[in-house]
């Protein structure tokens, strides 16, 4: 999916949100969060079914916001980027808090509501993925509040900080995808 949407116009491949949701679907049946039955079952799987979505759209999101970068660049294209880049953002702040709270949510359900001691293995590894997703939110918060507004006064200087800590977010993203296959394969006790 991502390489038709990456081959797709920055801005046009919206109707792939709808199948990506659906195909992501099922890994919230899978791993820890298929560790409760009945009704917390249902519970925690819906809400690692929304960390999951937010994840995706962040993540999916940077490579197409990108593009929009690129293609601000161009005079006939820049108004349509920039209203992008602010939908973008707005729906940025939606999904990194959604990503955010559902992740302490699955935190406490797989855990329980007191956190084990962070010296064993799998709180220690929780531990490192949060200090990575808490770094990528900095970098999205210094390129809304401090690089887009600068955008019109010095475009050169604030595109390269724009595309440089987006470059380091999908880093960042990578890493938190590796750490989370080993927490999905680690006893939580």
């Amino acid at each position: 999916m991502l390489g038709v949407a990456l081959g797709l116009r920055p801005g046009r491949p919206s109707w792939l949100a709808g199948p990506a949701a659906v195909a992501l679907a099922p890994l919230a049946f899978t791993g820890h969060a298929a560790m409760h039955e009945g009704g917390w079952g249902m519970a925690h799987a819906l809400n690692d079914y929304l960390h999951v979505l937010a994840a995706a759209f962040w993540l999916g999101s940077l490579p197409v916001f990108l593009a929009w970068l690129a293609a601000w660049r161009q005079p006939g294209d820049r108004a349509e980027a920039t209203g992008a880049l602010l939908r973008f953002s707005a729906c940025g702040h939606v999904a990194v808090m959604v990503l955010l709270l559902s992740g302490v949510a699955n935190a406490v359900l797989i855990l329980g509501p007191t956190l084990p001691h962070p010296g064993g293995g799998y709180v220690g590894v929780l531990l490192l993925k949060v200090a990575l997703a808490l770094a990528m939110t900095g970098l999205a918060l210094v390129n809304r509040y401090r690089w887009i507004p600068r955008i019109r006064r010095d475009p050169v200087q604030a595109l390269q900080a724009i595309r440089r800590n987006t470059c380091r977010e999908l880093a960042l993203g990578a890493a938190v995808l590796i750490i989370v296959g080993g927490l999905g394969l680690m006893s939580p006790s």
